[in-house]
């Protein structure tokens, strides 16, 4: 890829705070439409890339996931405070997994590139990602994200008591979804807890679902934090479940997702 399309794709990253300020319910659908046809170039460039049968094709991708960590990097060097920074690292991620990621698969689908190098491609642009800044981002679709939008998904509370049996729309998960957008959205961090965990849950749902007895570690998840957080809601005990189910995540995260201690030994999740 030359280095005009490198420094194209670079600069998209300039575009990441007005985009998510429109990563909403209501304005996500004619925002990526967009964003996706104002950058077709950037796309077309992507598809010669795919189209093109050489064994040069995943130096290529490397070359897009390296400009794209260098631009951050470059970016985080002109802030100060470490708090700004993980700001920043934060709307990167959300912005890469809201509007950089699906597009690319949402061009090429309608260009009819194999699922097998968009997915080529978008692992390497995460793997170097995540190695680059200690992030566990991973690559979604246009439609998964409106899907979750529409079902305004819990992802871990939703999995735990969907596999113990309970219906969708049970209390607890009705109860869970309010605490989130009546309180923590509210707090003056609840944006980036919120973020942070819809980049990283969907994966570890589906990792647990992959287990040989998820059962078990739902049965567990609901003794030890999700009834107890239901709970805290129900007696108003905001904070109390906040520190709960963070405690909770930590655990889940360390257990599931790639860390350094994974890759010391040996161990790498790798989802289909």
């Amino acid at each position: 890829m030359n280095n005009m399309h490198l420094d194209q794709i670079a600069g998209m990253l300039d575009q990441a705070a007005d985009r998510i300020s429109e990563f909403r319910k209501e304005t996500y659908a004619t925002s990526f439409e967009k964003y996706l046809e104002e950058n077709v170039s950037v796309w077309c460039a992507f598809a010669a890339e795919w189209n093109e049968d050489t064994p040069d094709r995943e130096q290529a991708y490397m070359q897009v996931a390296d400009c794209l960590t260098d631009k951050v990097q470059h970016m985080q060097e002109y802030i100060k405070g470490r708090t700004k920074r993980e700001e920043l690292q934060l709307n990167m991620n959300l912005y890469m997994v809201s509007y950089f990621l699906p597009a690319i698969i949402a061009y090429q689908r309608r260009c009819g590139a194999a699922e097998e190098e968009m997915k080529k491609m978008t692992g390497i642009i995460c793997d170097r990602w995540n190695e680059r800044f200690g992030q566990h981002i991973q690559a979604a679709d246009y439609e998964s994200i409106q899907a979750g939008f529409k079902q305004k998904l819990c992802f871990v509370t939703t999995a735990v008591c969907c596999g113990l049996h309970k219906p969708q729309d049970c209390r607890e998960i009705e109860l869970m979804k309010r605490y989130r957008d009546e309180y923590l959205f509210r707090q003056d961090d609840g944006q980036e807890i919120i973020r942070e965990y819809y980049d990283i849950a969907p994966t570890i749902v589906k990792r647990i679902a992959r287990e040989a007895a998820p059962e078990e570690k739902y049965l567990y998840l609901w003794e030890h934090y999700i009834s107890k957080c239901v709970a805290y809601v129900e007696n108003r005990e905001n904070e109390q479940c906040r520190q709960l189910y963070e405690m909770m995540m930590s655990e889940l995260k360390a257990e599931y997702m790639v860390t350094d201690r994974h890759k010391q030994e040996g161990v790498l999740h790798r989802d289909e």
